[in-house]
């Protein structure tokens, strides 16, 4: 039986602190408003020891002042079903302003905080001082706790201003939530955030970036219905997109636009694969605005690749060589644009309201609203009774696009890296369903044998961007950087040309595999 967790299901949004006076004026506050606004002074610090081990553990311990007493939290994201807006939380009254392990009220929190903390001391390390202005909205049979935060977190190292708008399910439904969140956000931009004022704090004080999110496998048990499944897997992209958004803004690593793209292409494909059993009014919209998000990361995405596996490895062979250098230059001139398109959609209004409407989607499960039908009933039902014909409709596809691979064409090896990706993503989906190694090993196949495809795939848009970056050159575009934009079309052919004999021997492997589905 799955563990049983408090959970607190909430809304952190940022908020551009000149919108202040418009958000505490919109009309909701008074139409559905209950009581009087309060506000009050909280004063909160966060606790670690001195190699932030609770940090690395997903954990925050918070002792806050409130009146003349003290609360201890804390609050963790377990694997399990904790995401990007929910978590396990636990409070206790303690006596003074330092932590109190042993009065935390769960045994096996009390017990993972004290395998983390075995042999240091906890000391403060975060603070936050805020000024709360609490107020609850009632709509319907939902009671949502609103609270407006303005402050700052302090560390040692560096102070941050805070400004955000917490919203909390108190009680009923979680469509209410984000049906709340998006009619504010239409008129005060606000901003879903992915991290709380712990994880701000503790990144002022280490001074790292936010770490891009790689795709976290939905958690799923051999007798888990379709409905809990599709939760799993739509939570897990969500999970990956929003936690990839800073990162891809940063710019400062490419795997941060490269797993937002990830992510915005594992929700597709799960679209995809699962229509059927999805109501399109509520599916059909999300898939719309994942595709734009999608073409505004591709440019940005394929530049990388491009000077990262292609291009920097021969001007770092040839640093000398000035048209080598000015091509260099021009494809990274390209980059800065593509990243400056990345920036733009992820601070457009569509970007929050996507994540916000996704959200919604996951939280309140909207896939159950639909009229009652032999595909609907299934939602209740044995998610492996989906899973197996969908997983091997997926790997027919595949053999059959790959059948005499040594002879296909470009443009076949494309069409099979594409239902190569689709089925890696569907057994991903899937995979927690069928507890068995072989799960595991065809992922892994399929893994290495889509980088090989990749790789092939790269060698022909490299000849698209270099067409680009000439382009780009105009008049410069003389007869040394064709030669240069030659003799890296060449480098890259050579590169495709030892992916070949890779490629096909992936293939027999993969074609070995067993289907674990059936076992």
């Amino acid at each position: 039986m799955r563990e049983s967790l408090p959970q607190e299901i909430e809304l952190k949004l940022e908020i551009d602190p000149e919108t202040l006076p418009r958000l505490r004026r919109m009309g909701v506050f008074r139409r559905e408003g209950v009581g009087r606004a309060r506000t009050t002074t909280l004063h909160s610090v966060y606790f670690d020891t001195p190699e932030l081990s609770l940090r690395r553990e997903g954990v925050a311990l918070r002792v806050r002042r409130e009146g003349r007493g003290y609360v201890q939290t804390v609050k963790t994201a377990d694997a399990g079903r904790a995401g990007l807006f929910s978590r396990g939380e636990w409070e206790c009254p303690v006596p003074d302003a330092h932590p109190h392990l042993e009065a935390i009220p769960d045994a096996a929190v009390r017990a993972r905080l004290a395998r983390c903390v075995e042999g240091s001391e906890l000391g403060p390390m975060v603070e936050t001082t805020v000024r709360r202005t609490h107020r609850l909205v009632v709509r319907e049979q939902a009671r949502i706790r609103c609270d407006l935060d303005v402050g700052e977190v302090r560390t040692p190292k560096s102070t941050a201003r805070i400004c955000e708008l917490e919203l909390e399910l108190v009680e009923g439904d979680p469509r209410h939530l984000y049906e709340l969140a998006l009619e504010l956000q239409v008129a005060v931009p606000l901003r879903p955030a992915s991290v709380g004022k712990a994880e701000r704090g503790f990144a002022l004080l280490t001074g790292e970036a936010p770490a891009p999110l790689r795709a976290r496998r939905p958690q799923l048990h051999p007798d888990d219905s379709l409905d809990a499944a599709l939760a799993a897997i739509f939570q897990s992209g969500l999970e990956q997109l929003a936690g990839n958004e800073t990162p891809a803004w940063l710019g400062v690593d490419p795997e941060g636009v490269h797993q937002l793209r990830v992510g915005v292409r594992r929700l597709r494909s799960a679209f995809s694969l699962l229509r059927a059993y999805l109501p399109p009014e509520h599916t059909d919209p999300l898939r719309e605005e994942l595709r734009w998000l999608g073409r505004a990361l591709g440019p940005a995405r394929d530049m990388d690749v491009f000077l990262e596996e292609r291009l920097d490895p021969i001007v770092a062979l040839y640093p000398t060589e000035p048209a080598l250098k000015r091509l260099h230059e021009s494809a990274r001139e390209l980059r800065a644009r593509a990243y400056d398109d990345v920036r733009r959609a992820l601070e457009s209004p569509r970007y929050p309201a996507l994540v916000l409407q996704l959200g919604a989607f996951v939280a309140s499960r909207r896939w159950r609203d639909q009229p009652l039908s032999p595909e609907s009933a299934r939602l209740f039902g044995p998610a492996r009774d989906v899973a197996g014909p969908l997983l091997a409709r997926r790997r027919r596809k595949v053999m059959r696009l790959g059948r005499h691979l040594a002879q296909r064409s470009t443009e076949e090896r494309h069409a099979l890296r594409i239902v190569l990706k689709k089925l890696r993503y569907a057994t991903e989906f899937f995979g927690g369903l069928y507890p068995d190694a072989h799960a595991e090993r065809t992922h892994r196949r399929l893994g290495r044998l889509q980088d090989e495809l990749g790789h092939l795939n790269d060698r022909e848009v490299a000849r698209e961007l270099l067409d680009r970056i000439l382009t780009h050159l105009g008049a410069e575009a003389g007869a040394a950087q064709q030669r240069s934009a030659g003799f890296v079309e060449g480098w890259s052919a050579h590169i495709g040309s030892r992916v070949e004999t890779r490629l096909l021997e992936r293939w027999k492997r993969f074609a070995r595999t067993q289907a674990f589905w059936k076992a």
